[in-house]
């Protein structure tokens, strides 16, 4: 019975507003090469909202006293690149994969104070990576280490972490 009067009524988590932060260097240098990077964040935002199938949080009329939002903001997001900077005879070779950065912002809904914010980066693993970057297509330059599909799935697995943190933290 004393268990039962101590714990605390679940909270209910609603999705806030979604966005994508763009200013990113290395992906100005990788639009360079040709990915159409309006047209990928607009792509990955509408998967975002599709991978977080929960009530917005402007539908609730009177929200509870427990009730939680939280806003979702796609900080970065790469394709991935090799290339090398070199000063004459010595070269440095260079190296980034595709990673994707997703940020939330957990709030009271009634109060519009906030709880936390949580940070997740899904990199896609060096195996992985190396197998993309020596393939012929990738050196003849037809394509990026990652496709959208690639993306797509960086997205997916960061987007499980983020949503776990928020459901513990919530």
């Amino acid at each position: 019975m004393l268990r039962r009067l101590m714990k605390r009524e679940p909270s209910r988590l609603f999705l806030g507003s979604l966005s994508v932060a763009s200013g990113n260097l290395v992906r100005h240098l990788e639009g360079l090469v040709g990915t159409p990077s309006p047209a990928l964040d607009r792509a990955l935002l509408v998967e975002l909202s599709e991978l977080l199938p929960l009530p917005k949080a402007d539908t609730v009329d009177s929200p509870l006293a427990t009730d939680m939002a939280f806003d979702v903001a796609l900080q970065g997001y790469r394709s991935g690149s090799a290339t090398d900077f070199s000063l004459g005879a010595v070269g440095l070779p260079m190296y980034w994969r595709p990673k994707v950065r997703l940020a939330a912002r957990l709030y009271h809904l009634r109060s519009m104070q906030p709880k936390a914010t949580f940070h997740v980066t899904q990199r896609m693993p060096w195996s992985v990576y190396l197998n993309r970057v020596l393939s012929w297509r990738v050196l003849v330059g037809l394509e990026h280490p990652a496709r959208r599909s690639d993306l797509e799935l960086l997205l997916r697995q960061a987007t499980e972490r983020l949503v776990t943190k928020l459901r513990a933290s919530a």
